[in-house]
């Protein structure tokens, strides 16, 4: 039987070939391996400069709500008479006072029919009329002149014409004739809002109760009606908006006697100071991250990938030379840096923000306070939208020139690891080709001499 093809190795020479080849490849291998783990930490230098970026994504995100004063300035209102009317403020609006008298609520209309007996019993045989809700008249002839009948037509006649209005039959718990009575209302308030029924005809029962129900008004459609700083003012709703500059006022109640109520509108100190809170968080994160780049192990070597990294360097000098900046304004100069409103840095950089002191300093002068951040020529949240960019603007950003460069770098070495593995595999290969012809060679010298020995014993 033919062995051809088939290798024993070590069984004519005694030597573990096998053993032999793995560990000299393992030798050839080491270059391979280190350029395996270069490029491992190219790609995880890599890494951290995406983590980077999205943490100085957050911090653009953060500043640029406090780039100009209508963003940076939360305002809030308050009235010295909520029984009367709440208040709520949007950063367009001007600090203030203004007096407002409420008038008249907006109300929806209700009409109600007189009393039935049954909700179900028919009221004669046929019957129609017309509803008009602002300028669409539809007319509706119930194919059940009950009182449920009427009201299953009015709905959907409502719904498939989008009239805003519903009916309902109640049961008021009397008895007789005065339990049940077919009840229609505006679903939203204010005069356009408000309906008619005409053109009734039909059995007399039948035009009883929609002639009932079109005259009994039990609450007419309204229009709100104030008084803000001496001006009439009419809205469909109790929520008045626009009368004052963004601001909204919700009405509640008409005083008895009238009165004037003082709405007054102010910066919200505490709400701003969340916003200020946000972007001094937001800044941290990045001074955190350049700060755990370059510290050292405890064997007093880098542990990071990042260590003594320029660009990340040249990031943390310029975004300290941002919040450490004088904004030079024409206004009150004791609120022209962080340190002079609450936000003071540490030494290695970071934010803390002193609410207290910097609700004193809005309180005093709100809109000196406001230009540090939202000055149009070098407030902070123009300097850090333009430094920022200088580092994550996706054409040309420092952060994309970094990536880009470990790309190259990672290919580069991909590259030669791959040639690597061609010159491993063509040098493994001439190992087992020769250690194999050396088993053949010895397998063929020791079966000589058995032949020549064989020759000699006779």
């Amino acid at each position: 039987m033919s062995t051809a093809g088939i290798s024993f190795g070590g069984l004519a020479s005694g030597l573990d070939s096998k053993a032999i080849i793995n560990a000299l490849v393992a030798v050839e291998r080491r270059p391979i391996a280190q350029l395996e783990t270069k490029k491992t930490s190219l790609n995880r230098q890599k890494s951290l400069y995406s983590d980077l970026g999205g943490l100085l994504e957050k911090l653009n995100t953060a500043s640029r709500a406090l780039k100009t004063t209508t963003e940076f300035l939360k305002m809030k209102g308050t009235s010295d008479d909520p029984n009367v009317l709440t208040v709520s403020a949007t950063s367009a609006a001007a600090p203030g006072a203004h007096t407002v008298r409420v008038l008249q609520l907006a109300t929806a209309q209700i009409n109600a029919s007189t009393g039935s007996a049954s909700a179900t019993t028919s009221n004669g045989s046929w019957g129609e009329f017309t509803l008009t809700v602002g300028s669409t008249q539809v007319p509706i002839t119930p194919t059940s002149t009950s009182l449920e009948g009427i009201a299953s037509a009015i709905n959907t006649a409502a719904t498939d014409q989008s009239l805003g209005v519903r009916a309902e039959v109640v049961d008021t718990g009397g008895t007789g004739n005065s339990r049940y009575q077919l009840v229609m209302r505006s679903l939203a308030t204010g005069l356009a809002n408000g309906f008619t029924i005409g053109d009734v005809d039909g059995d007399p029962a039948f035009a009883s109760v929609m002639n009932g129900l079109a005259g009994n008004r039990v609450a007419q459609a309204l229009d709100a009606r104030v008084q803000v700083n001496g001006v009439l003012v009419t809205r469909p709703t109790n929520s008045v908006a626009g009368a004052i500059a963004g601001v909204t006022l919700d009405l509640k109640a008409i005083p008895n006697p009238n009165k004037d109520v003082i709405v007054t509108i102010a910066a919200d100190a505490s709400e701003t100071a969340k916003k200020v809170q946000d972007f001094v968080d937001a800044y941290n994160k990045v001074v955190d991250f350049a700060v755990e780049q370059n510290t050292l192990g405890s064997d007093g070597k880098a542990k990071n990938p990042l260590f003594g990294d320029t660009t990340l360097r040249s990031l943390r000098s310029a975004l300290r030379s941002v919040v450490g900046g004088e904004v030079t304004t024409t206004g009150n100069q004791a609120y022209q840096m962080l340190a002079q409103i609450g936000v003071r840095a540490d030494t290695q950089g970071r934010l803390t923000l002193t609410q207290s002191k910097f609700e004193e300093a809005l309180t005093a002068d709100q809109q000196a306070v406001a230009k540090i951040f939202t000055d149009s020529t070098n407030g902070l949240g123009k300097r850090l939208e333009t430094t920022v960019k200088q580092y994550t603007d996706s054409v040309d950003g420092l952060l994309k020139t970094r990536r880009d460069g470990f790309d190259r770098l990672v290919s580069q070495t991909q590259s030669r690891i791959d040639q690597g593995e061609k010159r491993l595999a063509l040098y493994q290969k001439q190992l087992e080709t020769k250690y194999s012809n050396l088993e053949t060679l010895m397998t063929r010298l020791q079966s000589q001499g058995s032949s020549v020995g064989n020759i000699r014993s006779r």
